[in-house]
């Protein structure tokens, strides 16, 4: 084992990621609210007191109306929550909503009431997702009443519906992402979702509260039996904010200007939003760990340097890579952060390495894959002394598009995802920071601190390795697709058999491209473009690949 890893297995506290956690928790964190400023202030402190000397900040204005650089639309403006009561005045006063017992009931960009509140009738258009549901129903200046449905995306549409004929507000019980058998409306009753409203820049002077399935079922009873009046309190505000980018380094020995990045949102949709917290605080611990084991001599100083970027989710990043051009080409990765250490047991989740997506192949994919293989792990079996047995399940899943590694991905920066799912409490107030687990917390941590500080290390022998790395994993793909494809040919012959063989050729020859493109931004990892040996090396890996697809699509043509 590595001993690299296991200076960090050593060192790395998933207990103490954990406690930022719980901290940064307490604080409701929409963008340019309050609480938002406080979290980001504290996870200053923490870095400087892990250690980290070298923390700056850039602002930009969140108002809604200030061109993004380069002349792009504007950024949402500020939003920020005080409090929401909803209670049925008729025909039997009870409470719906309250902000104080629930934060994730009060959807984001939602506008205030009068002062005081306002009384008006509870409309019922079941799901709005149909034109019947509105017919012969006066909704304008009232609160509609939207009912949960599994179909993807039918939150934004219901409401806008809804919106669009005048609706003065929205009551729901909607949950976002339901999974069979653990998140699903009923298996969660208490469950309060956080949601945003259909615009973020004010077109809709409305408001929207979730509420659980339990009080829905009794809105639905209520309804059935007549009209029913409320009464909604609703107390936040839209204002002119701004976000904070706030930087962290480890400068680089050799070659500071290049980088490996670490991204995470202080920002987060609601509190206690433990998934959105847990990401800066084990980023927080992964700086603490490597500047200490620098600072004490048991690991040299990198290469390169190594960034840590917290920010507002979305805006941020965008903000970021839109004011630092010129950074971009010398980014070698940037590790994204989401809900790092969900307890798998509680939320009936696994720890997800999400790749980065093909359209700009890289070696990060390969590489990390065998970083997760190798880096020391939860638990030693009987005969040996190394941690080898991982507790934590850690898997890879396709590129998926969920935070900020979509917009770090367009500009062709390797920007792999790691996150956990499913979440049974994914954005509802039952996400605390008791759902999370320190043995989760050091699997991701201790895997992406030592794939960071390897890729901010290398030199030639290094990413003469990696690229040994990814041909090797790239012939492997190929021989099983290529066996899997005679599989599917032999019980197609006749009709369709020729269709199907072509198809195979294209998948091979497109996965043979892809794979080379990743072997060759190993290259880039080559110091100052020194070494001629180790560009021959790798040319002469490209080679084999080459040869392996070859002889396997001849391989098929004899079939």
């Amino acid at each position: 084992m590595d001993e690299s890893g296991v200076l960090i297995h050593e060192e790395l506290s998933g207990e103490r990621a954990q406690e930022i956690t719980a901290e940064i928790t307490r604080y409701h964190r929409p963008p340019g609210a309050a609480g938002y400023h406080a979290a980001t202030s504290y996870v200053a402190e923490c870095l400087r007191a892990g250690g980290v000397t070298e923390v700056s900040e850039e602002t930009y204005p969140l108002d809604g109306e200030t061109p993004t650089p380069g002349g792009g639309a504007p950024l949402p403006p500020s939003w920020e929550p005080y409090g929401a009561e909803v209670r049925v005045v008729t025909p039997t006063p009870e409470p719906v909503v309250d902000l104080a017992t629930a934060p994730s009931s009060l959807a984001w960009w939602s506008w205030p009431t009068p002062p005081g509140g306002v009384t008006t009738e509870l409309v019922d258009v079941g799901t709005g997702m149909e034109e019947s549901d509105f017919e012969g129903k006066e909704v304008r200046g009232k609160v509609v009443f939207i009912g949960h449905t599994d179909r993807r995306a039918s939150w934004v549409y219901a409401a806008n519906q809804a919106l669009e004929r005048g609706a003065a507000g929205i009551l729901t019980d909607y949950l976002l992402y339901t999974s069979e058998p653990y998140r699903t409306r009923e298996k969660l009753p208490d469950a309060v979702q956080l949601l945003r409203m259909p615009s973020r820049m004010g077109k809709y002077r409305a408001w929207t509260c979730a509420v659980s399935h339990t009080t829905g079922q009794r809105l639905r009873q209520l309804l059935r039996l007549g009209p029913v009046q409320i009464h909604a309190d609703i107390r936040c505000r839209v204002f002119k904010g701004e976000g904070r980018n706030l930087l962290a380094s480890i400068p680089g020995r050799e070659l500071p200007e290049e980088s490996v990045y670490f991204v995470a949102h202080t920002s987060a949709a609601t509190c206690p939003c433990a998934n959105c917290a847990a990401g800066p605080a084990l980023m927080v611990e992964i700086a603490r760990t490597l500047q200490r084991l620098i600072d004490s001599g048991r690991l040299r100083r990198p290469r390169r340097s190594i960034k840590f970027l917290f920010i507002v989710e979305g805006s941020g990043s965008s903000t970021y890579v839109k004011t630092h051009p010129d950074e971009l080409p010398k980014i070698k990765t940037a590790f994204c952060f989401d809900s790092v250490g969900h307890d798998q047991d509680k939320l009936k989740s696994v720890l997800l390495f999400y790749r980065h997506p093909d359209s700009s192949p890289s070696f990060i994919n390969d590489y990390f894959a065998e970083v997760m293989e190798r880096a020391p792990r939860d638990a030693s079996w009987v005969f040996r002394d190394g941690n080898d047995i991982s507790l934590v399940q850690f898997v890879q899943a396709p590129y998926t598009p969920w935070s900020d590694n979509h917009t770090l991905a367009a500009y062709g920066i390797p920007s792999p995802l790691i996150m956990s799912w499913p979440d049974r409490y994914f954005h509802t107030q039952l996400l605390t920071a008791d759902k999370t687990d320190p043995q989760v917390f050091r699997r991701a941590g201790v895997t992406s601190a030592l794939a960071a500080y390897e890729i901010a290390d290398a030199g030639s022998e290094e990413a003469l390795r990696i690229g040994r790395t990814v041909a090797a994993r790239s012939r492997f793909r190929l021989e099983q697709l290529a066996t899997a494809g005679e599989r599917r040919l032999a019980g197609r012959r006749g009709d369709g058999s020729g269709a199907a063989l072509e198809r195979l050729r294209r998948e091979l020859d497109y996965f043979t491209r892809r794979d080379i493109e990743a072997l060759r931004s190993a290259l880039g990892l080559i110091p100052g473009g020194a070494s001629p040996e180790a560009r021959e090396a790798l040319e002469a890996e490209e080679q084999m690949l080459n040869g392996t697809a070859e002889r396997l699509l001849a391989r098929l043509g004899d079939n």
